[in-house]
């Protein structure tokens, strides 16, 4: 099936391109990496008749780490999260995340930013990205604002983003001491497939008791979630495996899974069991720094 009809602008400045996208609400769209977007369009599931590309920006293809944490603009491909050294030793759990999402072409030209503003329920990075408190830098003609990505979903490729905003970067808070946070997916062909179910954990680990937990799913909700109850049930104790294996079952009460042809909602699940204690096990074990 052929691309529909569509105008492509490359604005100069991100000032240029909330412009053009206040200027059609509800016919303009960023475009980035352009790995969901040109699927969609040839699908004739969206209809946008004006794509605004982000590529001759300036300053948008950075990776910093400072003492704020880490940021990734809005041109930061997956590769270059996955590849990229300080990130794998700093902030592993977001390699781990990198490193899974779909091919190795699709990770070249997806980008961080545009994975979380595409806000599918399987986004392979948002899960990590929550259980590290990321926010998301925002720019609109009228200003900038800071959201908290836990507040950044609103439903299935629903965000907070009103027309004419342009996400620029996602920053992540530092490391605390004592912590660690791993990601983990489970796909039918791992390099290529949705994921059927996802789950992030960052623990803060004080000798053999936990100090503090938070755990995300992907894939298995309306939304990437955080698992309130799951993470709070760890807080305070040791990491046992009959208290991983009931935090895995909290998660998976709180998932929202469905049935359909890839997986059916029991098998989905599961998966959230056992990825659950998969996932809090590898961030204890990084928070001790068993690597």
């Amino acid at each position: 099936m052929t691309l529909p009809a569509f105008d492509y602008v490359e604005p100069g400045s991100v000032e240029e391109a909330c412009a053009l996208l206040a200027s059609d609400p509800e016919g303009a769209a960023v475009f980035a990496g352009g790995t969901d977007l040109l699927v969609n369009l040839r699908a004739r599931t969206v209809g946008h008749r004006l794509l605004v590309s982000l590529r001759r920006i300036a300053d948008l293809d950075r990776v910093e780490l400072g003492d704020r944490g880490l940021t990734i603009s809005a041109m930061v491909t997956v590769n270059q999260v996955a590849r990229h050294e300080e990130i794998a030793r700093l902030y592993p759990g977001i390699a781990d995340a990198a490193r899974s999402l779909a091919a190795e072409q699709v990770r070249n030209q997806a980008t961080v930013v545009g994975n979380l503003c595409s806000a599918v329920p399987s986004a392979d990075m948002a899960p990590i990205l929550l259980v590290r408190d990321a926010r998301l830098r925002v720019v609109s003609p009228s200003g900038e604002r800071t959201v908290r990505l836990r507040s950044f979903f609103t439903g299935p490729r629903r965000t907070v983003l009103e027309p004419g905003e342009v996400a620029v970067e996602v920053i992540v808070p530092p490391p605390a001491p004592g912590s660690g946070a791993a990601s983990l997916r489970f796909g039918g062909r791992e390099s290529l497939s949705l994921p059927l179910a996802s789950v992030a954990a960052r623990v803060t680990m004080g000798g053999e008791v936990c100090r503090s937990a938070v755990i995300a799913l992907g894939a298995v909700a309306p939304t990437p979630m955080i698992a309130e109850e799951a993470g709070a049930f760890l807080q305070g104790h040791p990491l046992t495996q009959e208290r991983l294996a009931e935090a895995g079952e909290l998660a998976a009460a709180a998932s929202r899974p469905i049935d359909d042809v890839r997986s059916s909602r029991a098998y989905r699940l599961e998966l959230v069991r056992v990825l659950t204690r998969r996932a809090v096990a590898r961030a204890a074990e990084r928070a001790r720094g068993d690597r």
